[in-house]
């Protein structure tokens, strides 16, 4: 049976790619259409990153003495962990990331790559971010985001831990909320392939890892960064239980300093046709307290996020099988948008329990009058969404008009 690896980064629209067994690549998780080749390794100039003056003029973060227990570190560091929700052109993801400075999370590379839009996101809302610095063949990122954030700045171990640390990952695994596993270090030294090549030095751990929990720390008791996490281990289709890796927190630390000295952002990808201008961004906010709202909130907002980049493949990803072919298929229901985007949506209630949910939200649209109902330039919906979980992702099974016609704003 064949030995590969998955990338713990959440899939949520097109096909992921799988390997063979000889090159131990990753399968099943964070596909990617970037033709550039490999960025070189963590020992070479990373790709560029723009300084930011807030991260330069902050202090680097203390650490308070070593906790009595887990739950006092995760209390202490659980601000500065951040939820990825990520568009390329052809799909979605989730991931995780964590603040090294008010404007500076890192992440994995496979997260971000490939990226026509980022958001980042916490309980009390999100922002904008775009991608300083990327090493595929270290699977490490520095995203900065559109303004600052109040949270936790973590600070990175000088060296691996001993075998049999205890450690814990801390992340957002299958888009749910914030979410704390913990085990200890099963191995070092690791020589491991992403999929661009082979990265020494890495971490295993038997902490249990699952998709979305990319990108976030795997941390010490101290609240430091032992390891950035990347995959687990699949012996065929088979997942093989404790085995988990991650990337160095020394090496991530290294690479994430060598970005903030350089001046050359990425650009984020181009879809072609996006009716928003700028990079998309909408405000979201989720009213709700049902325990899928922040969810609900999050699978729209990677449907409304790929329309406004141009991405109509993600977008159209977000609907089941079903309504898709209500829709006469892709491009069918792209060419009804028109010069449509999304300005703001509210997740006002969530009602429903298991894997069939219903949705009541406040969306502003603005379009071409020619696009608009009743020739509106901008128009507030109410509508009532059914979602449906397919094991991975909440997506759209329908919708209605509540209250019917859109008002102008």
């Amino acid at each position: 049976m064949g030995l590969a690896l998955s990338l713990s980064g959440c899939v949520l629209g097109g096909d992921a790619p799988t390997t063979d067994p000889g090159t131990a690549g990753p399968a099943g998780e964070a596909p990617t259409t970037n033709q550039a080749s490999p960025a070189a390794p963590a020992t070479d100039p990373p790709t560029g990153v723009a300084p930011t003056s807030n991260s330069a003029a902050t202090p680097e973060p203390s650490l308070d003495p070593t906790p009595a227990s887990w739950p006092d570190t995760v209390a202490r560091v659980e601000t500065g962990v951040v939820q990825f929700s990520v568009t390329t052109c052809d799909s979605s993801r989730t991931g995780s990331g964590f603040l090294i400075g008010p404007d500076l999370v890192v992440t994995a590379a496979h997260v971000v790559s490939d990226a026509s839009a980022v958001r980042l996101s916490r309980p009390e809302g999100s922002v904008a971010g775009s991608v300083l610095g990327i090493n595929e063949l270290a699977d490490l990122a520095l995203v900065q985001t559109s303004t600052s954030l109040d949270g936790h700045q973590f600070l990175f171990l000088q060296a691996d831990p001993p075998l049999g640390t205890e450690v814990a990952a801390l992340g957002y695994p299958l888009g749910e909320p914030l979410g704390f596993t913990r085990g200890s270090v099963s191995g070092l030294d690791r020589e491991i392939d992403f999929g661009a090549g082979p990265i020494q030095n890495i971490i295993q751990t038997d902490a249990a890892i699952n998709s979305g929990n990319s990108g976030g720390p795997l941390l010490t008791q101290d609240g430091r960064v032992a390891g950035v996490v990347s995959a687990f281990h699949l012996d065929g289709d088979v997942r093989a239980e404790g085995m988990a890796y991650a990337v160095s927190g020394y090496r991530a630390e290294a690479a994430a300093k060598e970005w903030q000295e350089r001046s050359i952002p990425l650009e984020p990808v181009v879809c072609g046709n996006a009716p928003a201008p700028g990079d998309g961004f909408f405000p979201l906010s989720v009213r709700s307290d049902h325990d899928q709202a922040q969810n609900i909130g999050q699978a729209l907002l990677l449907h409304g996020q790929g329309i406004n980049v141009g991405a109509y493949s993600a977008a159209f990803d977000q609907f089941t099988p079903e309504l898709q072919r209500t829709f006469g298929g892709l491009s069918a229901w792209s060419e009804q948008l028109g010069s449509s985007f999304w300005r703001g949506l509210e997740v006002t209630a969530v009602e429903g329990t298991g894997d069939f949910l219903t949705a009541d939200v406040r969306l502003s649209t603005e379009q071409d009058p020619e696009h608009g109902r009743l020739g509106q330039t901008c128009s507030d919906w109410s509508i009532r969404y059914s979602l449906v979980w397919n094991g991975e992702a909440w997506l759209i099974a329908a919708s209605t008009l509540p209250d019917g016609e859109p008002a102008a704003c």
